[in-house]
């Protein structure tokens, strides 16, 4: 559960995924070395004790989501509104009889995505990977640019039961809240959740 490369680290056929993109260089790899240097001197610590390790996973990402809420040198494309919907809508052409999308919030320079997928779906990566390359090509254009548009790592976590589900999903859709963006989440233009979740 990280940044990385390899994405998803566990994929179980079927699964509710929270997953975390970001622009290409929107946190400075100076930061992003120093949160890994943290994040791997506190897993040492806490190695053999799961539960310990887990909530340092939660952590971490705390730390890089909040880290993305902070003004920094990065690209902040995704707040165009053309380009936002030009991800919302990706987003909700995803659904299909086996990828089912729960939620999502999509922030200045990074997007939350909860989404489930059954054992019929292509794999987690196959989804994400059309989902960047259809949304970086379209969003190039709009903005008259050529490049890396989305970070190729991404952060990828397997949701365990319901109560951390709801959980994520209120993370998911107070990000806006959180960054003092809005007062109410559903004051939010481009944030989603399935109505069964509200």
């Amino acid at each position: 559960m990280e940044y990385t490369r390899r994405l998803p680290h566990i994929q179980p056929l079927e699964a509710t995924f929270f997953i975390t993109v970001r622009l290409h260089g929107s946190i400075p790899n100076h930061i992003i070395a120093a949160l890994q240097e943290e994040h791997q001197e506190q897993l040492r610590k806490y190695q053999g004790n799961e539960v310990a390790t887990y909530n340092q996973h939660k952590r971490y990402f705390a730390a890089f989501d909040s880290t993305l809420d902070t003004p920094l040198n990065g690209p902040y494309w995704l707040a165009q509104p053309d380009i936002a919907k030009i991800v919302t809508d990706s987003l909700h052409f995803l659904s299909s009889d086996s990828v089912t999308i729960l939620a999502f919030c999509v922030m200045s320079n990074h997007v939350h995505i909860v989404l489930y997928k059954n054992e019929s779906s292509v794999p987690l990566q196959t989804i994400l990977q059309r989902f960047k390359r259809f949304t970086a090509r379209n969003a190039n254009i709009l903005l008259n640019r050529q490049g890396a548009f989305w970070q190729a790592e991404s952060y990828d976590h397997v949701v365990r039961n319901t109560t951390e589900l709801k959980r994520i999903i209120h993370y998911t859709l107070t990000n806006p809240v959180k960054a003092g963006m809005v007062e109410n989440w559903n004051d939010w233009p481009y944030s989603y959740v399935n109505e069964g979740f509200l």
